[in-house]
């Protein structure tokens, strides 16, 4: 371990769990228990961090200046906890295996290299030249380590906080999508959109929960959030931007933005009611999301709100239902009820034409306010998964029933022949023996063993 006598005039406090922590600087969350709530004014630093080790059972060294901070945050992970805490504080910290070592990011970088870890991460659809050019866009103060004859894994050296934010990068853009360039040369693969009244970090919660991309923020430029993702997607990410970076929404210590998910009502329905009171709050809504809205205000005006919105937010309060056809771009009709089934939407009856394992049509029933919010998942439902290889059809002639076969199947569902192989003599005895696989999305395997039923037994209906 790294010991230096320069330390000697520094101030080194070391927080062990024998210290005594008064009860009421973090609480347990009886629902989880391995998550915390932190409610303290004005309380020594050091406090806060060694309760916040107790709970992760480890040792915290506190290398950096005492100060007192107000902390306010309910049920998340202690080490959620602790990031929190220390970017209030402007610290970074390093996992030393039996502690953590907590001060100035140049101080831990200067005087405990030798124990920042180099992490291994591994790609698998672009390569480590393209991450590397990334991590120099966002500015992480990192050390990379790219080889050649290893293009889909990199290696780097960096504080744990700048690790995950690599690993959030490596996430968001290691997509199939992404898997065409492989040159290395120059891509914009995120877009930064840069916020005047709302920290960058309050937008990303915001699309977040509307359904669209979210994105990274680097704690040095947290007024920037990049963005991965296509022209639509940034276009309505800056719509939303436009609505609620204003100055009436600009961050201060007495209010926050906080989200509220509607089951029955739709925001129009809710905002009329809350209009009506007195309360000291304002109310953001969106287009696209009629079963969230966002209220700004203090604290308790917020709970009078959530208290108002949770008597009214009742089945009895909720419109008729309505029916809609719904034609599918990727997948069949059965496939899409499999998985909307699986979501255990509440309201939500789904019916569809004849022969649904073929066709592309649903005929849908919701309530009218719900109509939105559902198409929002149903576009996230209608994609085909990654290719696999899957033996379909056999014959013990030859190779030419096969040829024949795989003819009709390519005009009966459109896939390309390419994407058919048949076999040579695979047979364990002798005898004639052909197989024929398919590389295609399990849902178009599935479809295809659907069409060579009916076609062994057209009349089976």
């Amino acid at each position: 371990m790294l010991i230096r006598q320069k330390w000697t005039n520094s101030l080194i406090f070391l927080l062990l769990i024998a210290v005594i922590i008064p009860f009421f600087i973090i609480t347990p969350v009886m629902a989880a228990e391995d998550k915390i709530s932190i409610d303290v004014r004005n309380v020594d630093i050091r406090d806060v961090l060694s309760a916040i080790g107790v709970n992760m059972d480890k040792n915290i060294i506190f290398t950096g200046q005492p100060l007192k901070i107000s902390v306010n945050i309910q049920d998340v992970e202690p080490e959620t906890a602790l990031n929190y805490v220390l970017n209030i504080a402007g610290y970074d910290y390093l996992d030393d295996g039996n502690a953590f070592i907590v001060g100035e990011k140049n101080i831990i970088n200067d005087d405990f290299y030798n124990q920042i870890a180099i992490t291994e991460l591994p790609l698998k659809y672009i390569t480590a030249d393209i991450i590397s050019e990334q991590i120099n866009v966002l500015g992480l103060p990192v050390k990379k380590i790219v080889l050649e004859n290893n293009p889909n894994v990199i290696w780097i050296q960096g504080l744990p906080r700048e690790i995950n934010k690599i690993k959030d990068l490596i996430s968001m853009i290691d997509t199939p999508e992404n898997s065409a360039n492989k040159t290395g040369e120059e891509t914009a693969l995120l877009t930064p959109i840069t916020t005047k009244y709302i920290s960058a970090e309050q937008l990303n919660n915001i699309i977040e929960q509307m359904g669209l991309p979210s994105g990274i923020v680097i704690e040095s430029n947290p007024m920037t959030l990049w963005i991965n993702g296509n022209s639509y997607e940034i276009s309505q990410i800056r719509a939303v931007q436009n609505n609620i970076d204003i100055p009436e929404n600009s961050s201060s210590e007495s209010s926050s933005i906080t989200p509220v998910k509607l089951t029955y009502l739709t925001t129009d329905e809710i905002t009329l009611i809350l209009n009506q009171l007195d309360l000291d709050i304002d109310i953001l809504t969106f287009e696209k999301s009629l079963k969230t809205l966002w209220i700004k205000g203090s604290a308790d005006a917020i709970e009078t709100a959530k208290d108002v919105i949770k008597k009214f937010d009742i089945k009895d309060y909720s419109s008729d239902t309505i029916f809609f056809v719904y034609n599918t771009v990727n997948i069949t009709a059965s496939e899409l009820e499999k998985r909307i089934n699986e979501l255990n939407l509440n309201n939500v009856s789904i019916n569809y034409l004849n022969y649904p394992q073929f066709s592309k049509s649903l005929i849908i029933r919701c309530p009218a306010d719900y109509k939105l919010f559902l198409l929002s998942y149903i576009n996230q439902l209608d994609v085909v998964t990654e290719k696999i290889k899957v033996p379909i059809d056999y014959s013990n002639k030859s190779q030419t029933y096969l040829k024949n076969r795989l003819n009709l199947l390519v005009k009966l569902t459109g896939i390309p022949s390419t994407s058919f192989t048949i076999s040579d003599n695979v047979s364990r005895d002798g005898e004639p023996y052909y197989i024929m696989y398919l590389e295609e999305s399990p849902e178009n395997i599935k479809l295809v063993k659907e069409y060579i039923k009916y076609i062994d037994s057209p009349l089976s209906d």
